[in-house]
């Protein structure tokens, strides 16, 4: 029983941050898989997506647990500390990209020198550029909009944005002009 009340609190905590990324790498994959598409080349962008979004909702959640990750939140103004939560967490990215990239040579070569010359030889430079844009915007969105949530009180900013507006109500005088 304690083992579902972890994966029910796990779900919970990572499930809208992970649908968020879901949504955004989502829709950054499908353009991706769309402009390969005239080079018949073949991009998994479901896949790709949902691993994707999962590991950066688990560094988010973890981040923003951290001094790192909530240092400036009171301090700054929120477009600040917005600013530096995105470049933190897409270095905690990058560190994370590179492990895993690591990882993959490393079972390749059997050898950890030999692993890490074959990552950096085997690096592409715009296409890391262009990850780092399209991640450091998908990061930006989410803690500015988190930021917003958090000063308005938690989970207001949420209901703004899904619910329909009330009605005025109309009073006797008000149809007088």
């Amino acid at each position: 029983m304690k083992l579902l009340s972890t994966l029910k609190h796990e779900a919970q905590e990572i499930g809208m941050v992970a649908l968020y990324f879901f949504f955004c790498f989502g829709v950054l994959l499908t353009l991706k898989k769309l402009l390969l598409a005239d080079y018949r080349i073949e991009v998994n962008a479901l896949s790709t997506a949902a691993i994707s979004a999962l590991i950066a909702a688990k560094i988010v959640i973890v981040l923003d647990k951290t001094r790192a990750g909530n240092r400036f939140d009171a301090r700054l103004p929120l477009v600040l500390a917005a600013f530096y939560k995105t470049w933190a967490y897409m270095l905690a990215t990058l560190i994370v990209l590179f492990l895993e990239k690591l990882f993959h040579a490393y079972r390749d070569s059997g050898a950890l020198a030999q692993a890490v010359l074959n990552v950096w030889t085997h690096k592409d430079v715009n296409i890391m550029v262009a990850k780092l844009i399209c991640i450091s915007l998908t990061f930006f969105a989410y803690h500015l909009y988190a930021g917003i949530d958090r000063r308005l009180g938690e989970g207001t900013l949420r209901r703004l944005v899904l619910t329909r507006p009330v009605a005025p109500q109309q009073t006797p005088n008000s149809n007088k002009g």
